[in-house]
């Protein structure tokens, strides 16, 4: 069973994902058919909630409350941080790699 900080974190994950969806697609809606908007805003109404969602995958991953994180870490070791942050970052990197692979 999951405790309180995972059940939330699933919880901001899922809601912060299907809003991000749905901003997504009404700004794609927006670009398409109405060509005089400017959507170039577009990237931050659908990045507020996927950042949201961002934090609830944190907590969903590691059971603790996103903004005790910070202290978490600086508890890690000198090479652990060296060597999870250096893992974080090739991940992010491959995952851009690929969306920009799929979808460019």
């Amino acid at each position: 069973m999951m405790g309180p900080v995972r059940n939330g974190g699933a919880l901001k994950l899922l809601s912060g994902g299907l809003l991000a969806g749905l901003c997504g697609v009404l700004v794609h809606w927006v670009h398409v058919h109405w060509h005089q908007v400017p959507v170039g805003g577009g990237l931050v109404v659908v990045g507020l909630p996927g950042a949201f969602a961002l934090t609830g995958f944190l907590e969903l991953l590691t059971g603790h409350p996103f903004l005790s994180l910070a202290s978490k870490w600086d508890d890690l070791a000198g090479w652990q941080r060296g060597l999870l942050g250096t893992l974080v970052a090739a991940l992010a990197f491959g995952v851009a790699l690929c969306a920009l692979v799929l979808f460019g």
